[in-house]
């Protein structure tokens, strides 16, 4: 199924289109002027436009340079009529995948929209297996298995398409930049700037200069001009960390960026255009902050367009035997591996410091371990509650024992005490529940 815009002021070619794409299994979506395709397409992730080449509000020449500026991958097919063949010809040039004449034939009209479709799928598949043999190029580089994990990837990978601005939510060390690179390796802006930066890491006015930058003179060793990151970013994406660490004054000044797309640099009075997409991220709930008053509401709910919140890795416990192998097999170029025990000991550790505590553990025992398999002895310096508990048990599997206890303890309960009817109520003997419930103390 292929999302496709179709764009066309008669209001009978729309519908007529609309229904027989919808017929072919596609996603459509129409409009009747130039400015409505447009800001469709900045909102959304289209396939293929088909758009009639003569409109009441713009042309199909006009739209398609726009198009190209901004969703470069979107195909793009023109219908005409005959006195317009020139016209569809530039076209062609400046792009567009193909042109059909009016009158047409639905069959005809069908075989150019698989042709471009096959196409880009084809020129996509290609870019993909290049970015695959380049390890460089490798977008995606994160690494569960984890059901919830899963939901969230496809929650970001959605979000990337559109242009909103994202708040990632989660502890320290949970892959809130990872995510960041991931929303902009999948969204327009791919071949633009990503631009990473911790909000926390300085006082407020170094922190406006540094995002905002300044002119020579704007202070204390200011002795030249300077772009700051918003124009460095410029037609791409700054990922804002430790968001919650700003000041309430930094915090209008970024309110007035969002809104408005402009800057001003810090000691200047000129106002400059930037288009930058953002995507804030914080360890703190930034709602109970904005309760609280540490965090302006204003700029919480216009961060807060598309959420995104990651869970510490205690709770993808199931991910653990992944994330450590992948880890130990780049720091020992695939020369070591984990014992089941090893393994067994990670997941009965509750790791507060997250993906990064764990990543640092297997460079530390990759360097460390002389053994070809890395041992639960290599772990030593970890302090492990619970540790034996088999790790499958983490997917919701509970040992019997626990589940037979537990089955007492509610028939006992039922009949208020009365040990004699649970046992007869569980078809034991009264023997085996006074046993049962001395083990259980």
């Amino acid at each position: 199924m292929a999302n496709i815009l179709v764009l066309d002021d008669e209001k009978g070619m729309r519908q007529f289109l609309e229904i027989m794409l919808e017929k072919d299994g596609h996603n459509p979506t129409t409009a009747e002027s130039e400015k409505e395709a447009i800001k469709l397409i900045k909102d959304n992730m289209y396939d293929l436009v088909i758009s009639d080449l003569r409109l009441k509000e713009g042309n199909g020449i006009s739209f398609l340079n726009q198009l190209s500026e901004i969703s470069p991958s979107t195909y793009f097919i023109i219908i005409t009529a005959y006195a317009s063949l020139d016209t569809s010809l530039k076209a062609i040039k400046l792009g567009a995948f193909d042109y059909i004449l009016k009158p047409f034939k639905i069959e005809v009209l069908r075989k150019q929209i698989d042709a471009a479709l096959e196409k880009k799928r084809l020129i996509e598949e290609n870019i993909y297996l290049r970015e695959r043999l380049n390890k460089d190029q490798d977008l995606d580089k994160i690494i569960f298995e984890n059901e919830k994990m899963k939901e969230i990837y496809k929650t970001a990978v959605k979000a990337a398409k559109s242009e909103s601005t994202i708040l990632i939510n989660g502890e320290s060390g949970t892959g809130k930049e990872m995510f960041a690179k991931l929303i902009h390796n999948h969204s327009f802006r791919k071949e633009k700037p990503f631009i990473a930066f911790n909000c926390g890491s300085l006082n407020e006015n170094l922190l406006e200069s540094e995002l905002f930058g300044h002119v020579r003179g704007a202070f204390t060793g200011a002795k030249s001009n300077k772009d700051g990151l918003f124009t460095v970013a410029d037609e791409g994406t700054i990922f804002l960390d430790e968001i919650a660490e700003t000041s309430n004054n930094f915090q209008v000044k970024l309110l007035r960026v969002i809104q408005e797309n402009k800057i001003k640099p810090v000691g200047s009075n000129n106002i400059r255009e930037v288009d930058v997409r953002i995507i804030a991220a914080s360890n703190k709930d930034l709602k109970k902050e904005m309760e609280a008053g540490n965090f302006r509401k204003d700029l919480f709910y216009r961060l807060n367009v598309i959420p995104i919140s990651l869970p510490p890795l205690r709770e993808r416990k199931d991910d653990i035997p992944y994330l450590a192998t992948y880890f130990l097999e780049n720091f020992s170029n695939g020369k070591k591996e984990l014992s089941d025990e090893a393994v067994n000991l990670l997941m009965n550790y509750d790791f507060p410091g997250n993906i990064r505590e764990l990543e640092n553990m297997m460079e530390r025992v990759s360097v460390l371990s002389t053994n070809k398999i890395i041992k639960k002895e290599d772990f030593s310096f970890l302090n492990v509650s619970a540790a034996g508990r088999d790790f499958k048990n983490e997917k919701g599997i509970k040992p019997l024992e626990e589940i037979e206890n537990s089955y007492i303890k509610k028939a006992i309960e039922f009949f208020d005490g009365n040990k004699s009817k649970a046992a007869e109520a569980l078809d034991v003997s009264r023997s085996y529940i006074y046993k049962k419930l001395k083990e259980m103390n």
